[in-house]
């Protein structure tokens, strides 16, 4: 197997040494990342995701993984060390935010700081989760800083498959105007993301208004959050702090948060006035 394309190095992560374990039972077992989809069952490129290392397994796939490929519960052995390092990596309550992302039937988001995570370009991504940005975070020892960029961008564009899947959530978004004038990377990456942008307009699922500068103190809401439906109609809201992310359940907390949320789209640019200011943007600042 030497010199083979995509060869992990275990000790890159605890991730990497789950995805390369993986592989490896996989291969002895000669069957194709396809085959082993259908019997676990999920997507190939959720095998494949985890195989290289930048996407997390879900619970019970390690138990499945090991029914299937016999190993002894070799698998199942590491996870605890694998979802260790990931508690560690990324804000305390993201990770079962993204798990309730990823079943949800509708999203409403409003952004305040940088443009929303499903609607970032890889460059914009990246230009985010710099070393200074990891070291500032505290999250790790400035030797680790590099592998934390590639699994948080890994996470981050993972997620925005759930866009163009073949069951998408409608996403209703509204990002505040200071969002597009904060050069995040540059020009170049900034035009790159206004494109980004114009073009996610086209999607049938998504609807993305501009809260104006001019709002003043008429904007509704001045946090970022997040309202998720859920399959059965379930309305969840998800908002962070710099410390941590928080899931909330509590009916008269929602109903805030949904009533604001309202008023926030009722004041907020239409979708076609947005699309204006967004040009207007690119063509004024990043051009």
């Amino acid at each position: 197997m030497a010199g083979r394309k995509n060869e992990l190095d275990p000790s890159d992560s605890p991730g990497s040494l789950f995805g390369g374990m993986l592989r490896m039972f996989r291969e002895s077992r000669n069957l194709s990342q396809q085959q082993l989809a259908a019997e676990v069952p999920c997507d190939d490129s959720f095998i494949s995701r985890v195989e290289s290392g930048t996407r997390a397994p879900k619970d019970g796939f390690a138990e499945r993984c090991d029914e299937i490929l016999k190993t002894g519960g070799a698998l199942a052995f590491l996870m605890p060390f694998v979802q260790k390092q990931l508690e560690a990596t990324f804000r305390e309550g993201f990770l079962e935010y993204v798990e309730e992302e990823a079943k949800a039937v509708e999203l409403r988001t409003f952004e305040v700081a940088y443009i929303p995570g499903l609607l970032q370009t890889e460059a914009f991504a990246r230009a985010l989760l710099t070393e200074g940005g990891v070291r500032r975070a505290g999250a790790l020892r400035a030797a680790d800083v590099h592998e934390t960029v590639e699994l948080w961008l890994a996470r981050r564009l993972d997620r925005q498959r759930i866009l163009t899947s073949e069951t998408p959530p409608f996403l209703f978004v509204v990002i505040d105007e200071s969002v597009l004038l904060r050069p995040v990377g540059g020009k170049e990456v900034m035009r790159a993301q206004c494109d980004h942008l114009l073009a996610m307009t086209e999607l049938p699922n998504v609807a993305l208004q501009i809260a104006p500068l001019s709002l003043g103190d008429r904007l509704p809401m001045a946090a970022p959050l997040t309202l998720l439906t859920l399959p059965g109609g379930s309305v969840t809201v998800y908002s962070e702090s710099v410390l941590c992310g928080l899931l909330v359940r509590d009916k008269v907390v929602i109903e805030n948060a949904q009533h604001k949320y309202t008023l926030l789209q009722i004041e907020a640019l239409s979708q076609d006035a947005s699309v204006d200011l967004i040009r207007q943007v690119r063509q004024e600042l990043y051009s």
